[in-house]
């Protein structure tokens, strides 16, 4: 007799697209946002706008306090042996607030809006621009458990962040809106607050390089403290939009973001983040 073995459709984590790297930023040093679709420009077009400043009393989201971290070894398969940060925001359920991204929730988390016929300028080096397509599923896969097993579907969603010392650039090119995870981690007062910042189709969000502000010195007030910020970011749930009933499967955009050099490079490198937990990431417009 055969035995009839039924099973789901394949799950799309990530796939990825074209890429190619950014043309000579002194000769075109303007990106423009082309409806969801990044140009480069030796001139100004439509709107030319700036970098939002830094503003480190700014606060959104769900914030968390008296959360610990530690360093741990990921040793994985195919790859070198690298480290990563551990989270503990001490909590059962880690919740994202689901905020549209405005210049202002965008700057909060030191990032800038760039709508659909703006331009900034745009001089880093070392990039290239990539298109993707995530499924709405991506967020339930670990790059963090080693042996292998980094495309495999897990029973819950988990807090992934980074930050680098270089520009990035997603471009929402829709019909769905692009979900950005993005946190502001106050370490030396041990807060962290937590979004998701969805970006609507046509628009843009840039982040600027990111360090971690030097250790506070001994007369530094709490509240002084508390200003000494590193913002995070992470696009695996950049399709939390496709997950409703009948939603599209996955959601494609373009990312602006570092080549092997400068993603390698230990003073420019990505810094990775884990919270083990649970997460929840509730839809943009769904009652409380």
């Amino acid at each position: 007799m055969t035995q009839d073995l039924s099973c789901f459709d394949p799950v799309l984590f990530i796939a990825d697209g074209a890429s190619a790297p950014l043309q000579d930023t002194k000769a075109f040093p303007y990106m423009v946002n082309d409806n969801g679709h990044g140009r480069q420009s030796k001139v100004p077009q439509g709107r030319l706008i700036e970098l939002a400043p830094d503003d480190p009393a700014l606060e959104r989201g769900v914030t968390y306090r008296n959360i610990t971290h530690w360093q741990r070894q990921i040793t994985p398969k195919d790859y070198p042996a690298y480290t990563i940060t551990e989270f503990d925001f001490g909590v059962s359920e880690v919740r994202y607030e689901p905020l549209p991204a405005t210049p202002e929730n965008a700057q909060a988390f030191g990032a800038t809006l760039l709508r659909n016929g703006e331009c900034i300028r745009f001089v880093y080096d070392g990039l290239v621009m990539s298109d993707y397509t995530y499924g709405k599923w991506a967020g339930y896969e670990s790059p963090y458990l080693g042996d292998g097993r980094s495309r495999e579907l897990l029973t819950w969603n988990a807090t992934d962040l980074e930050y680098h010392n270089f520009a990035h650039i997603f471009f929402s090119q829709g019909p769905q809106p692009l979900v950005i995870t993005v946190a502001r981690w106050r370490p030396y007062v041990d807060e962290i607050s937590l979004a998701d910042l969805w970006v609507a189709p046509g628009d843009a969000l840039v982040l600027p390089p990111k360090i971690m502000p030097r250790a506070p010195t001994p007369q530094m007030s709490h509240e002084a403290k508390r200003r000494l910020v590193v913002d995070m970011h992470n696009n695996r749930n950049s399709a939390q939009a496709c997950r409703r009933y009948n939603g599209p499967p996955s959601l494609k955009t373009t990312t602006v973001l570092a080549d092997e050099k400068v993603m390698s490079a230990p003073s420019t490198r990505p810094h990775y983040h884990e919270e083990k937990r649970p997460t929840w990431h509730g839809m943009l417009n769904e009652p409380k």
